[in-house]
């Protein structure tokens, strides 16, 4: 059976009795009085069964045995201070919304926005942590994730940003390149960029009605920033989320090489824990980032 421990408020005022060798000094720590720390220490002292204070009259001294109990205590206070100290960087009514997001949409999207966003909602600060990986919202520090998937995540509300579209685009210099050949030509000798496992271009090709299963010419990147760039540079077809391409299409960066775009079953979503959204500026980035998604809808 574990050893009963005393009480640890008792325990918590030596520990602060012990660094200071000063009850008043403890008492101001701990936002008590000084009665309540020298009643608690006595406390202590009653349960153990020893003194761990000389009261001086120049201060306090540990005893032996007050000494061996600081040390002993003294490294758990340590271990429970790192433990709670990244609870505390943030206080509870602080104006910090911080977002988990992919690279692709903090780039391509987040990014170009922050004045926007700085001028509407002057009273956040926004800060951005970008991760491949699930971010686990119910233990991390975070408000908020925008993911790219299904929706639907077991424990979470999550919210659609933008209907899954997938743009056929390329740079316009490729395009120029073509010299105007019928649209299964140019799928057929133009270079396509890949980059769903499941094979986009497939679905595509349906939709279009274009048969490419001659067609062998596919390179494979699986991180939209990186086809984003491989489209502007000219290097071939690929099949993106509209919500990406916004800007790269208004700007004449990218141009659609067909009419024909591909409906989705994966779009970037709002994702938060349940009571996320008891904190008003977390009400207040949720809403901002609607009101942005739908102006290009």
């Amino acid at each position: 059976m574990p050893t009963s421990l005393p009480p640890l408020n008792a325990v918590r005022a030596f520990e602060a009795a012990a660094r200071h060798l000063n009850f008043s000094r403890a008492a101001e720590e701990l936002g008590v009085t000084q009665g309540a720390i020298s009643k608690q220490v006595l406390m202590l002292e009653d349960i153990i069964g020893t003194r761990l204070f000389e009261r001086l009259p120049g201060g306090l001294s540990l005893t032996n045995e007050g000494r061996a109990l600081n040390e002993g205590i003294s490294p758990a206070f340590a271990l429970l201070g790192e433990a709670f100290g990244r609870f505390s960087r943030r206080p509870p009514r602080s104006n910090i919304c911080r977002i988990s997001t992919l690279a692709s949409f903090a780039v391509q999207f987040l990014i170009p926005r922050l004045d926007a966003f700085e001028e509407q909602l002057p009273h956040i600060e926004l800060e951005i942590l970008t991760s491949d990986r699930l971010i686990d919202l119910a233990r991390e520090e975070v408000d908020l994730s925008v993911r790219y998937g299904p929706g639907g995540w077991e424990g979470l509300v999550s919210t659609e940003l933008a209907k899954g579209v997938l743009a056929p685009v390329c740079a316009p210099a490729l395009l120029a390149r073509a010299g105007g050949v019928d649209l299964a030509s140019l799928v057929s000798s133009t270079r396509r960029i890949q980059v769903f496992s499941n094979n986009e271009w497939r679905t595509w090709a349906e939709a279009a009605d274009i048969d490419l299963k001659d067609a062998k010419n596919v390179f494979i990147i699986e991180d939209f920033v990186v086809v984003i760039a491989a489209v502007i540079a000219g290097q071939g077809l690929a099949l993106l989320p509209e919500i990406l391409i916004r800007e790269h299409l208004a700007d004449g960066r990218m141009v659609l090489f067909s009419e024909t775009a591909v409906d989705w079953d994966q779009t970037y979503h709002i994702a938060h824990t349940p009571n996320a959204e008891r904190r008003k500026i977390v009400r207040d980035v949720i809403e901002w980032l609607k009101c942005e998604t739908a102006k290009g809808a």
